[in-house]
């Protein structure tokens, strides 16, 4: 039987692996923050349902009436979705210069191909599978935020930010304009929850981000992910949790993550 998550360890917040996210299937990672009273769901983007949100907190001894504060890294798609944000949440934080850019660009959706063009004024690269996703999308309701249920709940924050005691966001740009990693203290710790800074151990292992499929702007990215390089493990936008100083896969609890391979705090 899986422990419990329902109470963090005085020395930190503890951090669970909700869904694991893949680059094949731009399935993204959904994550689990729980800091003494408060539990945060971080990307829901996975799940589409409350009923699939349900089973990936099940394990942990969870329902989702149990969380108060939904965190979005960013607003992409994959990451973004309102169908599994709990309806008694408290707080659903998205990051201020995210919702800044789409306020900015949704007047353009009357017209797809002026919305197309801004896209790729704005960013050095947007791979065709994606542009052609991001029209699709352009007039999607998720992204009329004054209209959406929660709209009286939305939080727009900015680096710095504190939801939680034992958490922190942190600026990681380039990926897209306004992305905001959680960085969480643990008891073992420190864990930064990179959104797509970071797509996975093999893009952190790769020379450069020539494969990155969107950027912003590059030299942001780059000073991302070396800001990322900092924490004691990283939890990917895509795939597996590891190490950045040993390159070592680690398991999705920070409570195990000293066992493989991170040096305790």
């Amino acid at each position: 039987m899986a422990k419990a998550a329902h109470r963090a360890p005085a020395a930190g917040a503890r951090v669970l692996g909700l869904a694991l996210g893949t680059r094949l299937t731009l399935r993204a990672g959904a994550t689990l923050v729980v800091d003494g009273d408060s539990r945060i769901v971080v990307d829901p983007g996975p799940f589409q349902s409350l009923a699939e949100l349900a089973a990936a907190l099940q394990p942990h001894g969870l329902t989702p009436a149990d969380i108060d504060t939904v965190y979005f890294t960013h607003l992409h798609f994959d990451h973004y979705t309102p169908a599994a944000i709990p309806p008694g949440v408290r707080r659903v934080c998205i990051p201020a210069a995210e919702r800044a850019f789409i306020d900015a660009l949704t007047p353009l959706a009357a017209d797809l191909d002026a919305y197309r063009a801004r896209l790729l004024e704005t960013h050095e690269r947007i791979a065709p599978v994606f542009l052609r996703e991001f029209v699709r999308l352009a007039r999607d309701a998720r992204y009329d935020f004054a209209r959406l249920p929660y709209a009286d709940r939305l939080v727009e924050l900015g680096p710095d930010a504190r939801p939680s005691a034992h958490t922190r966001t942190v600026a990681l740009p380039g990926h897209c304009p306004g992305q905001l990693g959680l960085e969480v203290t643990t008891a073992h710790g420190t864990v930064l929850i990179a959104g797509d800074a970071v797509l996975s151990l093999a893009d952190w292992q790769a020379p450069d981000v020539s494969h990155h499929l969107i950027v912003h702007e590059r030299a942001a990215l780059i000073a991302s992910r070396e800001r990322a390089g900092r924490a004691d493990c990283v939890v990917p936008g895509h795939g597996d949790w590891f190490s950045p100083r040993s390159g070592r896969v680690l398991a999705a609890d920070s409570d195990l993550i000293a066992s493989t391979g991170v040096a305790t705090a």
